[in-house]
């Protein structure tokens, strides 16, 4: 009896040590499978995350590069018509001053008077026989490549040009020169100045400086170079040139604008890399892989110990979902901080019309709150219904349709639109790819708005700067030209009224009492101007001393109007000069219902200029 009680403890025994095998072997066995699930997760999070450093920085260079670009061309733009007036300006001196056309010394004095480096005289032929170096005389627009930028001059008289920066054949450095012709057509004055501002600017926006600013880390590097060139306009690696001849292979017959992902060798190292081709410069990110290969078999290791620690599978479920919990938890945080800079920030399921708030302000929280029972489609819409002005409704309806955003972001990162709200001024509201289905088309969006209304005011701020006079704040040049065209594609109004105008005297202002009081005078006569004529339209200045105003009103109120200005301009008085006198011309459209635009603006100059001529027989004097 008791040896078949002896027998029954050690066969419970054995049932228990191999239940104890079987629960190791099957832990164990559930611990690899884990670990190796963990591994491929790591490793694809990984490899994700450095597809979107790398995006994230291929964007950042972009659009610094971009905005470089277009500051550069505002820039470029702004010194060539500054440079044309300058060189108008000498022509205009020259004509009233001929004595000075061979005279080196006053020519330098010129160059001096209107800040120029160099002044050029051309025959009607286009060859130079004078100016401020003489070892440019005789010398054409055929002479070399450069000089031949300016042949078009003549074969048009009216025309005025200002060309590029180009590298001086004098060793005097980069320069730009700007050419047209005199007032009879009888010689070609051009300037030569070098442009100290924007060749600042180039060096600020190197490429080499802006790869230098970004922020990197260990293992990762930019590399940025000219495509057709090969050459290398900035990176932070200082092995570069094999780094690029590793990476030509991968990136032969990529498309322009098109960003790739890839995995390759670079100088003895496997690396993520995310490339773009942009306005012809090759633009790559790489990040070191073995790095984040030894941080994830780290990981690995870790939870692999920590699984064989485990006693029991209920021990290993609850901590299990206790780091799936943790890593929600981490991913709502990051989404709740990037929340933080945007007005209002939401997650969209497009398949199951739902969706997740992660931070929304009062006028769009109210909007949803009202609406809480409808499909996330209605709700966005009574959003741009509700918060949106009058003029940015459709707009906004049609951009933020979530029936047609899927096949509208095929392919597609992110899509953004600018709209006026009603309560906060400008906002974007931007959708941006979570994650897409096997045809490109996105399953969930994030959809963000933030306030722009600072940013969209200095965008008009420097429009309306490009667009003023900084000496008389009447509109400039620019803005007139742009202005000349929309009347010469549309009809005028029946009470259009084009008014010339000339400041008398500046000359002889600037050359007795100085160019402050010489600003003083166009100052005043601005004043005047824009006082009696700027209510009724625009006035512009257009040259060194002309003016143009262009009006709408009737017959009864422009005689109102110019007895007013006449009367302005004579009561002016100043600090250094004592009196003004502007010359004017006016033309009606009722006077000539049939003329063009520009006709009216040339029978207008012609009676300017015969008053003009009243004024200075009057005074028995030539104009200056």
């Amino acid at each position: 009896m008791e040896n078949d009680i002896s027998m029954s403890e050690e066969a419970k025994h054995r049932l228990r040590k191999l239940r104890v095998l079987k629960l190791s072997a099957f832990l164990l066995v559930l611990d690899l499978i884990l670990v190796g699930f963990t591994y491929v997760v790591l490793i694809n999070n990984n490899q994700r995350n450095a597809k979107k450093t790398g995006e994230v920085m291929l964007n950042q260079i972009c659009s610094i590069l971009g905005k470089n670009k277009s500051t550069e061309d505002s820039l470029m733009d702004s010194l060539k018509e500054e440079y044309t007036i300058r060189a108008k300006t000498v022509a205009y001196m020259l004509d009233h001053h001929p004595d000075a056309e061979n005279s080196v010394v006053e020519l330098n004095k010129i160059a001096k008077l209107m800040s120029l480096d160099e002044i050029h005289i051309y025959d009607e032929n286009g060859t130079i026989y004078s100016g401020t170096l003489k070892g440019y005389y005789g010398k054409s627009f055929d002479s070399d490549e450069e000089m031949s930028y300016f042949k078009p001059m003549l074969q048009d008289k009216s025309l005025s040009m200002c060309c590029d920066i180009k590298s001086d054949v004098s060793d005097k450095g980069s320069m730009m020169y700007a050419i047209t012709w005199n007032s009879t057509g009888e010689k070609m004055v051009q300037v030569g100045i070098k442009p100290v501002r924007m060749l600042k600017e180039f060096e600020s926006n190197k490429v080499s400086n802006v790869v230098d600013s970004m922020p990197v880390y260990d293992n990762l590097n930019i590399y940025v170079a000219d495509i057709e060139t090969k050459a290398v306009l900035g990176t932070t690696d200082e092995n570069v040139k094999d780094a690029l001849e590793d990476l030509e292979m991968y990136l032969y017959g990529m498309s322009d604008d098109t960003v790739i992902n890839f995995v390759a060798p670079v100088d003895g190292e496997v690396c993520y890399c995310t490339a773009i081709k942009k306005d012809g410069d090759l633009i790559c990110i790489t990040q070191g892989k073995a790095e984040n290969v030894r941080s994830t078999l780290l990981s690995v290791l870790i939870v692999f110990t920590y699984l064989l620690m485990a006693s029991v599978v209920l021990l290993f479920i609850m901590n299990r979902m206790y780091i799936i919990k943790g890593k929600q938890a981490e991913q709502f945080s990051v989404l709740t901080t990037m929340s933080d800079i945007y007005y209002s920030m939401y997650l969209i399921d497009l398949s199951d019309k739902t969706f997740v708030e992660y931070s929304s302000q009062n006028q769009i929280r109210d909007v949803v709150t009202r609406h809480s029972g409808e499909d996330v489609v209605a709700i966005m819409k009574n959003i741009i219904d509700e918060t949106m002005t009058e003029a940015y409704i459709e707009k906004g309806q049609k951009f933020s349709d979530l029936t047609t955003l899927a096949s509208r972001m095929k392919d597609k990162k992110i899509i953004f639109k600018d709209l006026l709200s009603k309560e906060v001024g400008w906002i974007r509201i931007s959708f941006i790819t979570i994650n897409t289905d096997k045809e490109g088309l996105p399953q969930k969006v994030i959809c963000t708005t933030q306030i722009i209304d600072e940013e969209k005011r200095k965008e008009e701020y420097l429009i309306r700067e490009s667009n003023t006079d900084k000496l008389t704040q009447c509109y400039n040049r620019r803005a007139y030209e742009e202005d000349v065209d929309i009347y010469q594609n549309h009809s005028m109004e029946k009470e259009f009224t084009f008014i010339s105008m000339d400041v008398n005297g500046l000359k002889a202002i600037n050359d007795s009492l100085g160019h402050e009081a010489g600003d003083e005078l166009l100052k005043a006569a601005a004043l005047c101007m824009t006082k009696c004529f700027g209510k009724y339209g625009k006035v512009y200045r257009i040259g060194g001393d002309e003016f143009v105003a262009i009006i709408v009103v009737g017959d009864d109120v422009l005689k109102q109007i110019k007895k007013e200005f006449e009367h302005n301009v004579d009561e002016w008085s100043g600090n250094l000069i004592d009196r003004i006198s502007v010359s004017c011309g006016y033309v009606t459209r009722n006077e000539f219902p049939d003329a063009t635009f520009k006709e009216i603006a040339r029978i207008a100059d012609t009676r300017m200029y015969e008053e003009k001529a009243r004024h200075y027989k009057i005074l028995g004097s030539v104009p200056r």
